[in-house]
């Protein structure tokens, strides 16, 4: 009788270690340690049945529990539906044109993305470390957040030929600098615990003087990155996004926009309820406030969606209480709660991850692509079937979302790998939209139309 209870009891721990296993591999944690557990539990088991049943028992015991855990996890997480090449229909083939001055570096990228007919992609500057957030100073030249480096870097183009002529550090030694946004001639960035404003008086594109604005960002991990715009008065609006994947914050200016003065100093809330709003962007005709949100993890393949969000004073968006449109949170959340939150006014594919946005309006495009507004979709980390790896576009009319999500470049996934990842879109001062790409570490040049340029 007891070694046909040790018999069962090892299955069920030999089990239990394995769909955690299978579990951890479709959602995996934010700490390494998680990963240990099921591997202690395993060797534990693994000696026990051996001491009381023999090896031979533990063997078959072990590889019975291990073909048992792989249906019942699909079970546990369904997978999703929707791959990363959803969408794609309408693309073409286009190929990526790397100038001859960049074929050291980028020479061994695939040379095909997909794209809207009509598009051309080129590499605009490569060779950089992670490139997240963009913006063009007033003169034109296009300044680039490197925030593992705690570096900003600026890419001339004086010459026109759609290639950066250099590469110029223009300020170092920051603390994880994320959002740009230029204040006249200084360029503000949003560290991640304070606002420090740069300037260049010489104008040799090296920052000679520095101010911080305000210490009054949330500082710390979870998601870390802090983005910036400059609304109409002047005063600063910075994203700080959770500490966690869900949870009662401590500190309110997590999860939220908060508010700086344009002379500095404290911070107040502009609106909460935001998990992670990395882009923010101002619509050019009503100038009204729009920004991305990234949705919770662990509620399988498809939920929470991913949104885009009319962001306005005082409003809350929900987390952690809600998502979508105000559907309670399975943790945290109660019907009465969510009724009081601002649904989105776009939803998107669960685990997409959009990251920087950009209205269209001065691109040189047709109407239809200049009305939009385009979301880099950084990519899924975490979903069974990979989503995402894309720059969509979103109609807009009369300041409003007019349509779905189309896809407007892909290509970055091979099969469940991906050579790159969209971060940020910006128009610049030539009509071209410029998007980075911290995985590859290039910024491409998108082109409607035909151009020349040299190269490959």
């Amino acid at each position: 009788m007891l070694r046909i209870v040790s018999i069962l009891l090892g299955f069920v721990a030999f089990l239990t270690a394995w769909l955690l296993t299978r579990t951890l591999y479709l959602a995996p944690p934010p700490a390494t340690w998680y990963a240990l557990l099921p591997i202690v539990l395993v060797i534990l088991t693994w000696m026990a049945v051996t001491r009381y049943s023999g090896w031979r028992w533990a063997l078959a015991e072990c590889t019975a529990a291990i073909l048992a855990a792989w249906p019942l996890t699909f079970a546990i997480w369904p997978p999703g539906t929707d791959p990363a090449d959803a969408g794609d229909e309408f693309l073409v083939p286009v190929s990526l044109n790397i100038p001859e001055a960049l074929t050291r570096t980028s020479g061994d990228l695939p040379q095909t993305l997909k794209a809207v007919p009509g598009l051309k992609i080129s590499v605009f500057a490569d060779g950089l470390q992670t490139p997240r957030m963009l913006t063009f100073s007033p003169a034109g030249d296009l300044y680039v957040s490197l925030p593992r480096s705690g570096v900003i870097v600026v890419l001339p183009d004086r010459n026109r030929d759609g290639v950066a002529d250099r590469q110029e550090i223009f300020a170092r030694n920051l603390d994880l600098p994320h959002g740009l946004a230029f204040d006249g001639n200084a360029l503000i960035v949003a560290e991640n615990g304070s606002l420090t404003r740069l300037s260049d008086r010489d104008g040799n594109l090296q920052a000679d003087h520095s101010e911080v604005l305000s210490a009054d960002l949330p500082a710390g991990g979870g998601h870390w990155t802090r983005s910036v715009v400059i609304g109409s008065t002047g005063d600063f609006l910075v994203a700080a996004g959770s500490s966690c994947n869900v949870c009662l914050e401590n500190d309110p200016r997590r999860a939220a926009i908060i508010r700086i003065p344009a002379t500095g100093g404290s911070a107040d809330i502009f609106a909460s309820g935001l998990r992670n709003s990395v882009g923010l962007a101002f619509h050019p005709e009503t100038g009204e406030l729009w920004g991305s949100d990234n949705g919770r993890d662990r509620l399988g393949d498809d939920l929470p969606p991913e949104e885009i969000n009319r962001i306005v004073q005082g409003a809350d968006y929900g987390w952690p209480f809600c998502y979508g449109r105000r559907i309670p949170d399975p943790d945290l959340g109660s019907t009465t709660r969510c009724n009081r939150t601002e649904p989105p006014a776009v939803e998107m594919q669960a685990h997409s991850a959009p990251l920087g946005i950009a209205f269209g309006h001065r691109l040189d495009f047709p109407n239809s692509y200049r009305n939009m507004l385009y979301v880099a979709f950084h990519g899924s980390w975490n979903r069974t079937i990979p989503t995402g790896y894309k720059l969509v576009g979103i109609p807009f009319t009369d300041g409003r979302p007019s349509g779905p999500p189309q896809n407007i470049v892909s290509g970055w996934l091979k099969g469940r790998r991906a050579w790159g990842r969209p971060v940020c879109p910006a128009v610049g001062p030539d009509g071209a939209l410029y998007l980075s790409d911290d995985r590859a570490g290039i910024i491409y040049r998108i082109t409607m139309g035909d151009e020349s340029s040299e190269g490959r």
